[in-house]
């Protein structure tokens, strides 16, 4: 009995560290983009300093967590009446940190890493692109929900996720949950559950975490 009690904790445990991430956020296929624009539409496109988007990720059931931010590239994001109708935000791949280390050594080691062909091949993708299609209301936490086509190695797929969008004259603000997509929707291979050859240890947990914190000014 005691090693049953065991098994079911450590397997809650796990379970858990999975879902720290954030809500899961399916990938579908890309959403054609209709560009709103009429007398009353606003543009935006200086981003603020302090925007970026929180990444985590981690082994295999949740174990040697791995965190840090990306930063923005450029941002164009375009309000119709008072409210968010059209955004195009790119990230700049080469332009990211890595904060789950105390040591220098190891952030860079594993930033290098991640900029390599085994991941992103910023060399080829320098960017990666969100691209909103609709925003929608939400109810509870978050007053929207948001989907959009997210590009990254050059490969496109539509999701969704709740965030605060906040709408003035001087600026655009969007504060999203933590959610989760599989990195494999996007070609992301590398040391994937059964990759054969590679030890347990060494795998790689298919969830990506992300958090968006942007303001947009005039």
């Amino acid at each position: 009995m005691k090693k049953v009690i065991i098994s079911v904790f450590m397997l809650s445990a796990v379970l858990a560290a999975c879902s720290d991430n954030g809500s899961q956020t399916e990938a579908k296929e890309a959403v054609a983009v209709e560009v709103t624009k009429t007398e009353t539409t606003q543009s935006y496109a200086n981003v603020a300093d302090g925007s970026h988007v929180d990444w985590r990720a981690a082994h295999l059931g949740g174990v040697q967590p791995r965190f840090g931010k990306m930063m923005f590239k450029s941002a164009e994001l375009s309000t119709t009446d008072n409210a968010l109708t059209n955004a195009t935000v790119i990230m700049d791949m080469n332009n990211f940190s890595v904060d789950s280390f105390e040591d220098e050594e190891s952030a860079a080691k594993l930033s290098g890493h991640l900029k390599s062909d085994d991941f992103f091949k910023v060399k080829t993708y320098p960017t990666s692109t969100f691209e909103m299609t609709s925003m929608e209301a939400a109810t509870g936490d978050y007053n929207s929900k948001v989907t959009g086509n997210l590009t990254i190695l050059g490969e496109t797929k539509s999701i969704s996720f709740n965030a605060n969008v906040n709408v003035s004259d001087a600026s655009v603000s969007v504060k999203s949950e933590d959610f989760v997509v599989n990195r494999t929707d996007w070609g992301l291979t590398y040391n994937v559950e059964g990759t054969e050859g590679v030890p347990a240890d060494y795998l790689i947990s298919n969830d990506i975490g992300f958090t968006i914190d942007v303001t947009v000014n005039k």
